[in-house]
């Protein structure tokens, strides 16, 4: 036969040529690096159908609280106006004009360590939890946080939320029965305030013997939905005199991390034992298999697993997981992994926070309208909604105590693609980064043979500016590259490379 460097004509040989294009497919980190049908690393972005997006870092937006946030939540009035409220291990606050203020009761609180404020609204009312002290209140734009029920029974609880009229709690202590793990409170009609059990009131409680410790729950208008640490049910209101039916509806995963569980429409997001999945009401679906579950149990400091929080990004349509992974630094969250649920697609990014969580940006007040000239070059009147805020925001709080939205500049992103098989051996004389702007390096990392050692990655070489190529030279048959955008860029899609060179005739 003839040799393959005689059948290709010599201009070709010295000459480079478009040998393959790498694409940034879907990350796919618990697969092997040969052949992998996505790619390898997708580092500080987020994901996009045809590629990735660039992740921007966190900008803070308010003053700091006295210590580290354990629980934040937001809320809108009948008026348009944006109550943002959060909560420390001894104090619950109010933010107004970028400023948090103490909301807390008289005597404040006892929030343990490993331990989250969770929040709900009730009508009017923002209700706040932390299971050592009694469950708190506060009426949008009020100022002070009190005790809300007033009902001879008066248990606390680690879990809250609203199923159609009724505030129900999971996981409670109460004076008669003591810490209850399995035990559904559900309030009366209407009456977040009255948990005395009673047939006309419709308020009462429901043991659930089977399936561990309740972990969350989730509400809805419909139904809703209790998380055990082993098991998942239903409760779907059918009034007297049972008020609510209990249906397993998944009865082998539950979550260990109650943080981990966040909701979305009918699509309730969590971490199982078995990894990342989501419940749509009727079953559990795995979203991380052979794909991301195996490299965040590789990261997780499962020690720490009380510091894990989530939200949804209705805006990249994303839902993300803040937890604290290698290198953490006193179980300080340092980790990211983005969901995009519209796609199926992942990617991670490295921040510090203390939670995540979905937001709204607050209005301007009558100072900050100042910006915009005199009352005549103001686009709108005084009380249009335009001024009172409310769009949803991607919100974090750093390791300084105070509130951040994803609003600032880009990360340094990282993305790497699978390993190829050329067929030939071949010399590589540089790529093409396929990345729409910001400052760019690129490398490629070669082996001869698939026994060989893993190749490392050598020094990146910038893009030169007139044609827009990555030069070096690298040699074998087989070939993965990396593509790196320095902070603070600007730029909209990475989508891969295209590899340049010509074939060797070595095979």
């Amino acid at each position: 036969m003839t040799p393959l460097s005689r059948r290709i004509p010599r201009q070709t040989q010295s000459k480079a040529l478009r040998l393959a294009d790498l694409p940034f497919g879907e990350w796919l980190p618990d697969l092997a690096a040969y052949e992998n049908p996505g790619c390898l690393e997708a580092l500080n972005v987020l994901p996009a159908l045809d590629g990735y997006k660039p992740l921007p870092n966190i900008t803070s937006v308010s003053d700091a609280l006295d210590a580290r946030c354990q629980g934040a939540a937001a809320a809108q009035d009948a008026a348009g106006n944006v109550d943002v409220v959060a909560g420390d291990a001894s104090k619950l606050y109010l933010l107004k004009a970028q400023t948090f203020s103490d909301a807390s009761k008289a005597g404040g609180y006892t929030t343990p360590v490993d331990a989250q404020w969770e929040f709900a609204l009730f009508g009017d009312k923002f209700i706040a939890t932390n299971f050592t002290d009694p469950i708190q209140a506060i009426t949008l734009s009020g100022s002070t946080f009190a005790d809300l029920i007033s009902s001879s029974l008066k248990p606390k609880a680690k879990h809250l939320a609203i199923v159609r009229d009724h505030l129900i709690l999971g996981n409670t202590n109460d004076g008669t029965d003591g810490h209850k793990p399995n035990r559904v409170f559900f309030s009366a009609l209407n009456d977040a305030t009255d948990f005395d059990p009673s047939a006309t009131t419709l308020a009462d409680f429901q043991d659930i013997p089977d399936g561990g410790a309740i972990e969350k729950v989730i509400g809805g208008v419909e139904y809703g939905l209790i998380f055990q640490e082993r098991s998942i049910s239903r409760m779907t209101f059918v009034g007297s005199p049972l008020v609510f039916r209990f249906d397993k509806i998944d009865r082998r995963r539950g979550t260990p991390i109650p943080g981990s569980v966040v909701e979305h429409g009918r699509m309730v997001f969590f971490i199982s034992e078995e990894g990342f999945f989501y419940n749509d009401g009727t079953r559990s679906v795995p979203i991380g298999q052979n794909k991301v579950d195996q490299t965040f149990w590789n990261q997780f400091d499962i020690a720490n697993k009380s510091r894990v929080t989530s939200a949804i990004d209705p805006i990249n349509k994303v839902c993300v997981w803040a937890f604290p992974g290698t290198g953490n630094s006193n179980g300080t969250p340092n980790k990211l992994f983005f969901y995009d649920y519209m796609n199926g697609r992942w990617s991670q990014g490295e921040i510090n926070t203390e939670i995540v969580l979905r937001t709204l940006n607050q209005g301007f007040t009558l100072e900050q309208l100042d910006t915009f000239g005199n009352l005549d070059a103001l686009a709108y009147s005084l009380d249009s909604r335009a001024w009172t805020g409310g769009e949803f925001k991607l919100g974090a709080f750093d390791t300084s105590h105070r509130l951040n939205f994803f609003t600032g500049s880009n990360l340094a992103a990282t993305l790497e693609t699978s390993e190829r098989d050329l067929e030939t051996r071949s010399k590589l004389r540089g790529l093409y980064p396929i990345v729409d702007g910001g400052t760019v390096t690129a490398s490629v990392a070669s082996r001869a043979r698939i026994m060989d050692s893993v190749a490392s990655f050598p020094t990146a070489v910038a893009v030169n500016s007139t044609n827009g190529m990555t030069p070096f030279i690298s040699e074998g048959r087989y070939h993965k590259a990396q593509v790196k955008v320095a902070a603070g860029g600007t730029w909209t899609r990475a989508k891969g490379v295209k590899l340049m060179g010509a074939p060797t005739g070595k095979k």
